[in-house]
């Protein structure tokens, strides 16, 4: 297990869809491993979290899920401003990039889907929805 250290917070299109008093909840109640910042960013609340998972991935979605579960907030952004920048993390340099190194990657990725996740449901979207349209993409089965 690696210990993965992270920001998360609400975009602005997101924050303005929280429920009434769903920060105070969560300030109350962050996520094992994370502390609630009032202003992670200029006027935008947030956390800061340190999480053990196998990668980076499952850590950031962990968490993002607990919130979205237990206070009804999508954290959808990692606080990456240039989502059209890339950086290679090579999965077989472990010691300099990867999930021990540079993350620059892995965060652009779990930031895009967080976006995409986040709209797909302003739009009027599920679940199954996001799924289905994952597996498509992908060539996947899916079932109907």
């Amino acid at each position: 297990m690696i210990v993965h250290c992270f920001t998360l917070a609400a975009s602005l299109g997101q924050s303005a869809a929280v429920p009434a008093g769903a920060f105070d909840r969560l300030a109350a109640d962050p996520p094992t491993g994370c502390v609630f910042e009032p202003q992670l960013y200029p006027g935008v609340p947030g956390l800061r979290c340190e999480r053990e998972a196998p990668t980076r991935f499952e850590a950031i979605s962990e968490v993002v899920g607990e919130v979205h579960i237990r206070h009804g907030v999508l954290l959808d952004d990692l606080g990456i401003e240039k989502l059209a920048e890339w950086s290679d993390d090579l999965p077989d340099d472990p010691d300099h990039s990867g999930e021990l190194g540079n993350t620059w990657g892995r965060d652009i990725a779990a930031q895009a889907l967080l976006l995409g996740i986040e709209r797909f449901l302003r739009l009027g979207y599920d679940v199954t929805d996001v799924r289905s349209f994952v597996d498509r993409a992908l060539g996947s089965p899916h079932d109907h």
